[in-house]
């Protein structure tokens, strides 16, 4: 992906130091190639993309090892949760809700 000078591609050291060097020159601090990897496979799981693929492109051992990598947002654990009440209906006290009423989730809830 990087050719360098002479045959073949740079090394991964010399790919962190240039980033991390062009990063410096315009006052971002707290990236390397590791950050850029983490954002990049969260990206690709929050766009749907199934685990054992990005694995595959990530070159992961297992799916263990992946996961670790992936972030999950308090929003997206709540999506998720709000998600299941559209499957079926709610009750609550034995009263039916009204699917077609918008969920709403205490954030701050433990």
């Amino acid at each position: 992906m990087f050719p360098g000078r002479s045959d073949g591609h740079i090394s991964e050291d010399s790919a962190a130091r240039i980033l991390r060097g062009a990063c410096k020159q315009v006052g971002i601090i707290g990236v390397s190639s590791h950050s850029f990897r983490r954002s990049a496979l969260s990206l690709m799981s929050n766009a749907g993309i199934p685990s054992r693929v990005i694995q595959e492109i990530s070159g992961h051992r297992n799916l263990e090892q992946l996961q670790r990598y992936l972030e999950v947002t308090d929003e997206q654990v709540l999506g998720a949760a709000a998600s299941l009440a559209m499957l079926s209906p709610v009750a609550i006290n034995g009263l039916e809700l009204d699917t077609n009423q918008k969920l709403e989730v205490d954030a701050h809830y433990p």
